[in-house]
């Protein structure tokens, strides 16, 4: 198998869920390239599990799809999360459900490279809502993590992550699935438009619908709708910008 030294519990449980599904093959190099596809299923289309940023699949992303097959891209949501927490011997010290309750707009950020190709013909984005464990290693002192993002040092490592069920799915292929994302009220079309809308307005409705938490989300969910050709630009009012489902 190669590439799996890296690989999260999470990934690894998915991977092999999907490429059973799919009488597929794992770790399969693409070609000639240096692209190690997670699974090719049994009419030779790629299936890859990415449970964190989607746009750093954009390349091979491209390259699957100029080659004419297919691609899933199955992407992991905590919609339940738990944490353990264990010492340096591997003990178990506690166990507590987070209160953090992910959702697809929590994903948004990033998905602003990849997001043109999810309306390709070939392409999907399959959302797995999941309840996952996530699992720390206390340490004595305030410690970095190895890719040095933290701006606040904390008491604990990650160890990975553990998939424990799939709640529910969802998929997104074509310019309807990703209109769901928005309020009713503004993609209903009326005398053959639908309505203008400004990015205030927006956050207005998902909070009342969704919650502060999604609705921080607006103005980012319009530029990606706009890069994805499903919304457009229509009108300017001094600084305002209003918007409305396009046309096509």
């Amino acid at each position: 198998m190669i590439n799996t030294y890296n690989e999260s519990s999470l990934h690894a449980t998915l991977k092999k869920i999907y490429a059973l599904q799919s009488n597929g093959i794992m770790e399969v190099r693409l070609d000639d390239t240096a692209w190690i596809c997670d699974i090719l299923d049994e009419n030779g289309n790629a299936i890859e599990i990415q449970t964190s940023n989607l746009s750093a699949l954009t390349e091979k992303s491209e390259y699957i799809l100029e080659t004419g097959r297919k691609l899933k891209i199955v992407h992991p949501i905590a919609e339940t999360k738990w944490i353990e927490l264990y010492d340096s011997a591997g003990n178990l010290l506690h166990k507590k459900k987070s209160p953090k309750k992910a959702s697809i707009y929590d994903s948004l950020r990033g998905m602003t490279q990849i997001c043109p190709l999810f309306l390709h013909e070939n392409c999907c984005l399959e959302i797995l809502y999941c309840e996952i464990t996530e699992m720390r290693r206390k340490t004595e002192n305030p410690a970095q993590i190895q890719n040095r993002a933290r701006r606040h040092l904390k008491d604990w490592l990650p160890m990975g992550k553990r998939l424990e069920k799939i709640t529910r799915k969802e998929i997104f292929s074509k310019k309807s699935d990703w209109q769901r994302l928005l309020p009713s009220k503004f993609t209903k079309i009326e005398d053959g438009a639908s309505p203008l809308f400004y990015a205030s307005e927006l956050q207005k409705e998902m909070k009342n619908n969704l919650g502060a938490k999604d609705a921080r989300w607006a103005s980012l969910l319009i530029w990606i709708l706009v890069k994805m050709g499903i919304l457009e630009l229509r009108d300017r009012k001094g600084r305002i910008n209003f918007y409305t489902m396009h046309n096509s």
